[in-house]
């Protein structure tokens, strides 16, 4: 296995510009191998390379990793006129790291406007999940939505109380076919004749879906239903309407017609749970992290799959990742698989940079 890395002092970020051209960067540089007969054993090979031209994603998640937040802020703030929304995730998660609500708030709106979606919901790094007082426990939507869903919400809806409040979790749907998206524009339909209260998560995910499904089937109908629906529950009159002209235009029948009652409110998805078999590591990992590193590494002795919960951490300081790369090396090179998941965008992106995604699974948390 080739591990990349940068030459460059290791206990800063390269301060040049992250636009360099192509003819100035070095050129590759020799192999290290680490085989059976090194001192390390893991037979391993690690590959040192030149600097490459670096993204200014790749500068910005050194910088914070190097203590740095303010030129980070900085650069990020920067990239927001282009369409990489990795930056305005990693200005997301700074904010929400640094307690910044107020700004976290500010940026919601412009990334709303910017990119016409659900913007990511206020919840601090170091508030546990929990569920909203009254609320029942989210209604996690299947992956594929077909003739079978239909049918099951409807009993889920008819066994609750009235005034209950149920929370629609869209956001691990990923597919859905005509009799699906009818059966829930039926069910989505039937909530408001009830006296349920309805929150709604993942609202966005679903609404692209049904469109990429109406661009590659525009003659099906139960799409622009569903659709529809979902235009209804959660309130967005203008483009209810927009669509039933479409709608009735299309199909020459007439849309449905919009209802004035109470929006859904839309909120975060449910925090994946992590495997109860997993370590966690909290704050900033760096030189003082050395007994907690220590512990996962105990941790991982007699495991042959390694999963680390990172959703407690703020920072993985720069000067320190070689060692923490050092320790991944070990436990993969002892025949172990490692999964570092739940890390915010600016830890995540790090480990691109540094190539810790080519020696485990890196599972990000979650921005909604």
């Amino acid at each position: 296995m080739a591990i990349p890395f940068f030459r460059k002092d290791r206990n800063r970020p390269d301060t040049d510009s992250p636009h360099r051209h192509k003819s100035e960067v070095s050129p590759p540089t020799d192999f290290v191998t680490l085989g059976p007969g090194s001192a390390e054993g893991l037979g391993i090979v690690v590959e040192e390379v030149g600097s490459s031209a670096e993204s200014a994603i790749d500068e910005a998640a050194m910088l914070y990793a190097s203590n740095q937040p303010e030129n980070a802020e900085a650069l990020l703030k920067g990239m927001l006129s282009g369409n990489d929304q990795r930056a305005w995730h990693m200005l997301f998660d700074l904010y929400r790291v640094a307690g910044r609500e107020a700004d976290f708030e500010k940026l919601a709106m412009e990334f709303a406007m910017r990119f016409e979606c659900s913007p990511p919901v206020w919840k601090a790094r170091s508030e546990s999940p929990r569920q909203s007082a009254g609320v029942s426990r989210p209604l996690v939507l299947p992956a594929r939505l077909d003739n079978s869903t239909g049918g099951k919400l409807a009993h889920i809806l008819a066994s609750l109380e009235k005034g209950a409040t149920l929370q629609l979790d869209f956001s691990q749907v990923a597919e859905v076919d005509p009799a699906g998206a009818q059966g829930v524009a039926d069910m989505l339909g039937k909530t408001r004749k009830t006296k349920l209260k309805l929150h709604v998560s993942g609202a966005s995910s679903i609404i692209d879906l049904l469109k990429s499904h109406m661009q590659s089937e525009p003659g099906e109908q139960s799409y622009w239903q569903m659709l529809l629906a979902v235009y209804q529950l959660l309130g967005k009159q203008a483009e209810f309407e927009d669509l039933a002209v479409d709608f009735a235009v299309t199909f020459e029948l007439s849309p449905p017609s919009w209802e004035n009652v109470q929006a859904a409110l839309e909120v975060a998805a449910p925090a994946a749970e992590m495997p109860k078999d997993a370590f966690a590591l909290q704050g900033v990992i760096s030189e003082a992290s050395q007994r907690e590193i220590a512990r996962m590494m105990q941790y991982a002795e007699p495991r042959t799959e390694v999963v680390v919960d990172c959703s407690a951490v703020t920072r993985v300081d720069y000067a320190y990742v070689g060692h923490f790369i050092g320790q991944l090396m070990q436990l993969l090179g002892s025949g172990k698989t490692i999964t570092l998941q739940g890390q915010n965008a600016l830890v995540n992106e790090l480990f691109r940079v540094m190539g810790i995604d080519q020696l485990a699974k890196v599972i990000p948390a979650k921005l909604v």
